[in-house]
């Protein structure tokens, strides 16, 4: 099979090759892809930006159907739609033990297209069971495929950031992540979600309209972004705001944004230091929170979620193409012309 390969360190080296169809272990399941993602992540190991194992098939965010499975499989069968998180934990190691499986610290980890464990950008891949999750009914496999960004979205917005019905929630950056978080923050019960954008976000803009967000902002047409957020909450500042944008000026803005003890969610990766006054930290009373990954319990909720329609991702998928334009896909990305570029054809 054909399949989109990192295959040497440094910055390039993403290559097509032919390489031998997996098969599954006895605790593992063969998995046709149809369709798969590309991620912020993807972007980050083409540009030697981030952690990864080289030589490996990239790619993480997918959904597929089981073809195969290992003599030990149990609950997952041929012909099951499923997906899976990224991380592949020990379930041994203290980060586990104590229910951060997103943080697990073992030398066996294996991470889905990024280090020990090749990815789903080729026309198979095989994971271990239990880390699989069927797609429920009502979920088509190229929603299914950004269900990984959602959990990510999931464990950052529901279990990092403390909304309650009636809150006004500012989401900076409408890319992937910040228009799953505007969405998330509102089957919490946020009263009002504001995201915030720069001009060359106006085409994301109207897509975070359809999808029922409040308000949208660009701070760089507003004079005064910070007065225009006060005047939408009372003069008091949002209650939380949710850093998605990854732009380092966006981190200062946000201490600006939110009230007194109000609450900052870094979901955003900058990947490079960044000058912050955090004394606001101490003479506003906040909190802030960071994230990585996901949980187990981030993809249940993330997949009712979707199945509910409490998260349209449909219309965050911008491009389908194959895997031979992938050339094309990363441009669009990096480019920023794209939210969500999907692979569909493998062959």
């Amino acid at each position: 099979m054909r399949a989109l390969m990192k295959t040497a360190r440094g910055p390039g080296y993403l290559e097509l090759k032919e390489i031998s169809d997996p098969n599954p272990k006895k605790d593992e399941v063969k998995i046709e892809v149809a369709a798969a993602g590309i991620c912020g992540t993807d972007i980050h190991i083409k540009h030697n930006q981030t952690f990864y194992t080289p030589p490996v098939v990239l790619g993480h965010e997918y959904a597929g159907r089981v073809v195969e499975v290992g003599p030990e499989v149990t609950e997952i069968s041929i012909g099951d739609s499923v997906v899976s998180p990224a991380t592949a934990y020990c379930g041994k190691c203290y980060q586990c033990k104590t229910g951060h499986m997103n943080r697990c610290t073992s030398e066996k980890k294996r991470i889905l297209g990024t280090s020990l464990a090749n990815g789903a950008f080729a026309k198979y891949l095989t994971v271990p069971e239990y880390i699989i999750h069927k797609i429920p009914p009502g979920v088509t496999l190229e929603e299914a495929a950004l269900a990984e960004p959602t959990a990510c979205v999931v464990h950052a917005v529901i279990d990092k950031s403390p909304i309650v019905p009636g809150d006004v929630v500012v989401v900076q950056g409408p890319g992937t992540m910040g228009l799953l978080s505007a969405q998330v923050a509102k089957a919490m019960g946020a009263g009002k979600v504001i995201i915030t954008g720069v001009s060359a976000d106006q085409w994301r803009f109207d897509i975070a309209k359809k999808l029922g967000i409040d308000m949208t902002l660009d701070v760089q047409v507003d004079t005064d972004p910070v007065k225009t957020i006060r005047q939408e909450t009372d003069n008091r500042g949002a209650d939380v705001v949710i850093e998605a944008s990854g732009a380092c000026i966006a981190c200062n803005q946000a201490l600006d944004f939110v009230k007194v003890a109000g609450h900052i969610t870094l979901l955003g990766i900058r990947g490079r230091p960044l000058d912050v006054d955090l004394d606001a930290m101490a003479v506003k009373e906040l909190t802030m929170s960071g994230t990585w990954g996901t949980l187990p319990s981030s993809w249940v909720t993330t997949l009712r979620l979707m199945a509910s329609k409490k998260v349209d991702v449909a219309p965050l998928i911008t491009h389908r193409i194959a895997l031979d334009q992938w050339e094309e896909g990363f441009a669009l990305m990096e480019n920023q012309k794209a939210i969500k570029v999907l692979f569909t054809e493998f062959e």
